[in-house]
C-alpha cells in the first residue's frame, strides 16, 4: 500500500500541519494542511486487503510510512463507522447515561467515544473497536478522536442558519448515506442508510422529504455523492423537488486534486481554513 504526500511534510516542519487520519470500513486516508499557507492543503487514501483484519492492515500502513509519526501540531482521528447515536443533552448527562451506552453499544472488544456537540444540544456517541483505539493512541501524539458525522452535522448546521428555508442534506460514502434535516439551525431528522444503488437512495431521498414536510418549491435538497451518482440522482429528483443543489468544497480542499475528499474531511478543513 502507498500513501502519497508533498515532499514538504517532513519530520522538521510536522508542527506546523494540522492533520487528519479517516478510519472507513476498507482503508485508511490521510489529510493535512498548514492553516497559515493557501494552497497547502494535501489528500491521499489507500485500501486495505479484506482477507486481513483492520487492527493489523492499520499497522502495516503506519510502520511502513515514517510520517505518521511525525510530530504534528494537531492530529485527529476520524472514524467513519456507522454505529453511532445523537443523544440529547439532557438525558445523556443523567446518572443514567453509562447504563444507556453499554445498552446500546453492547458488543465486545469496542471503545465507547462520545464527544459533545453544544450547537445541537446534544452528545455524538460511537464505538470504535478497542484495539484500533489503543494504537492509535500509542502512535500519535495527543490524538482527538472524532465521528465522521461530527464536522458535517456542524457545517450543515452553519450553512442553514444563512437560508430561510428547511434544507435536507445527504452524503454518499462507503456504501452509506447520512442525511439531516435542518429548519433555521435546528436539526429535525438524521439517520443514514445503506447505499447500495441508485433506486435505493432515491427512495430513501423522497420519503424522507415527504415525512418531514419539505415543500416541493421553496426547499432545498444539497446532496454530496461521486460526479456521475449525484447527475443520476439529479435528474430524477428534479421531478419532484424544485432545487437541487450539489455541496461546495472550500477551495484550499476543492483545488487539492482529482481524488474525492470525503465530506467529512471537507468539513473540518473547511472549518479550519
Amino acid at each position: 500500500m502507498t500513501l502519497r504526500v508533498p515532499d514538504t511534510l517532513t519530520v522538521d516542519c510536522a508542527e506546523k500541519y494540522a492533520v487528519s487520519i479517516r478510519l472507513w470500513p476498507g482503508g485508511l486516508s490521510f489529510a493535512g494542511h498548514i492553516p497559515s499557507e493557501k494552497g497547502s492543503f494535501f489528500y491521499t487514501e489507500t485500501a486495505f486487503d479484506p482477507v486481513t483484519p483492520y487492527p493489523q492492515a492499520l499497522k502495516d500502513a503506519f510502520f511502513d510510512h515514517v510520517f505518521f509519526s511525525y510530530p504534528y501540531k494537531h492530529a485527529c482521528v476520524i472514524y467513519a463507522g456507522s454505529l453511532y447515536a445523537l443523544a440529547p443533552k439532557p438525558a445523556f448527562a443523567e446518572e443514567r447515561g453509562e447504563t444507556l451506552l453499554s445498552f446500546i453499544f453492547s458488543a465486545p472488544g469496542q471503545k465507547i467515544l462520545h464527544e459533545p456537540l453544544p450547537a445541537l444540544e446534544a452528545e455524538m456517541v460511537y464505538s470504535l473497536p478497542e484495539k484500533v483505539h489503543a494504537f492509535c493512541c500509542r502512535s500519535l501524539i495527543r490524538p482527538q478522536f472524532t465521528h465522521a458525522l461530527t464536522p458535517v452535522l456542524l457545517r450543515w448546521r452553519e450553512q442553514n442558519l444563512s437560508c430561510f428555508r428547511k434544507q435536507l442534506y445527504a452524503s454518499v460514502h462507503e456504501n452509506l448515506m447520512d442525511a439531516a434535516c435542518y429548519d433555521r439551525g435546528t436539526l429535525t431528522f438524521l439517520n443514514s442508510f445503506d447505499a447500495g444503488n441508485a433506486a435505493d437512495l432515491l427512495y430513501y431521498l423522497l420519503y424522507i422529504w415527504k415525512q418531514t414536510g419539505m415543500d416541493q418549491e421553496e426547499d432545498r435538497l444539497v446532496l454530496f455523492a461521486p460526479a456521475s451518482l449525484y447527475r443520476e440522482l439529479k435528474k430524477t429528483l428534479r421531478k419532484y423537488v424544485n432545487h437541487v443543489v450539489p455541496v461546495e468544497s472550500p477551495r484550499t480542499v476543492a483545488e487539492s486534486g482529482t481524488t474525492p475528499v470525503p465530506l467529512d474531511i471537507v468539513s473540518l478543513f473547511g472549518c479550519e481554513s
